[in-house]
């Protein structure tokens, strides 16, 4: 692949390289705010860039409701306060409200310039929430990011449903909410946990809808000949972006999915620095420069020249570029190449 560094294109450049290079919109977090700051902050947050804010007559909220998280369908008919299970302990820790968090996974800017941007939002008022441990080990927080990032997989699942990781339960619950789902199968790798689920968790279910938990690994089972029996598929085996890009590329690496056949949990966090390190790429294409990345990219920039070599264009707009950047099936492509 080649391109043409015209006026509109190195223009294009300039604006994302300001875009990586600003980290004013990852001062907000943890921020305290009130009713009487939110306009005030809000307009902070506008002139920091933030997308969902820039226009001033129509934006969100800052504030999420309490009462919709605890009786959204899960945390109203599921009790894990009701495990006694010698593996597995839980505390329950008032969490404070009026804190900006990082509520969702990363939000990709509708300009496509590398403008993403963190979805923060505070909780209406003070709230419980669990903290579950396994064998005295952090595990599972409860939390409303964690609702947040997983209604929408749940929302896309439909026919026969495959997931690999069972965690508390949520995803499988919420996806049997949906009628176009006709079953689940959950393949989880530790034996503790299922037992846990099968014995304080699933009696919980009230549900005709035929739900199968397999104690296995996602690896031995991430093929075509298994993936092939289901019509859509749902991974979240990670605890952060940090381990998950690795474990999606691993994964991919094996077999490629499309997006149309499956999710993988908070992906657009993960694949934040792919798409930065093509973008990257192209600049020392366009303008004929070294590209030096972190060793620890190395990998990953070296996907992204392999797959960009197999084509035979010269990109001359800057659309062209966008799409190569965002679009998540040309993401996962790339990560699935196997280098010798």
């Amino acid at each position: 692949m080649k391109i043409t560094l015209n006026d509109e294109i190195n223009q294009f450049l300039d604006r994302c390289l300001a875009n990586i290079t600003s980290d004013a919109k990852n001062n907000f977090v943890g921020m305290h705010i009130t009713k009487k700051s939110e306009k005030k902050v809000i307009k902070m947050l506008a002139e920091a860039g933030i997308p969902e804010f820039q226009d001033s007559k129509n934006y969100p909220s800052l504030f999420l409701s309490v009462d919709e998280w605890e009786n959204n369908p899960y945390h109203k008919n599921i009790h894990l306060d009701w495990i006694k299970d010698s593996h597995f302990t839980f505390e329950r820790r008032k969490i404070a409200g009026f804190e900006l968090f990082n509520s969702d996974a990363i939000q990709k800017d509708p300009n496509r310039e590398l403008n993403d941007w963190m979805k923060l939002r505070a909780m209406e008022r003070n709230f419980d929430a669990l903290y579950l441990y396994q064998d005295d080990m952090d595990w599972m927080f409860d939390a409303p990011s964690e609702a947040n990032t997983n209604d929408i997989p749940a929302q896309r699942a439909h026919g026969k449903v495959l997931t690999f990781g069972l965690g508390i339960g949520y995803f499988l619950y919420m996806s049997i909410q949906n009628p176009t789902v006709e079953e689940v199968t959950v393949i989880e790798r530790s034996k503790e946990v299922i037992a846990m689920f099968r014995n304080f968790i699933l009696p919980q279910f009230e549900t005709t809808t035929p739900i199968h938990l397999i104690e296995g690994d996602a690896f031995e089972y991430f093929n075509q000949d298994y993936l092939s029996n289901f019509d859509y598929i749902y991974t979240d085996i990670w605890q952060s972006s940090q381990d998950g890009l690795p474990l999606i590329t691993e994964l991919l690496e094996q077999y490629y999915l499309p997006k149309e056949k499956a999710d993988f949990w908070i992906e657009d966090s993960c694949l934040e620095v792919i798409w930065t390190l093509i973008f990257l790429y192209f600049e020392s294409l366009a303008r004929n420069k070294e590209l030096e990345v972190n060793p620890y990219y190395q990998s990953y920039i070296e996907k992204i020249a392999y797959y960009f070599d197999q084509i035979d264009e010269t990109a001359s707009d800057v659309e062209t570029l966008k799409t190569y950047m965002y679009d998540t099936n040309i993401s996962r492509r790339i990560l699935s190449t196997k280098l010798d």
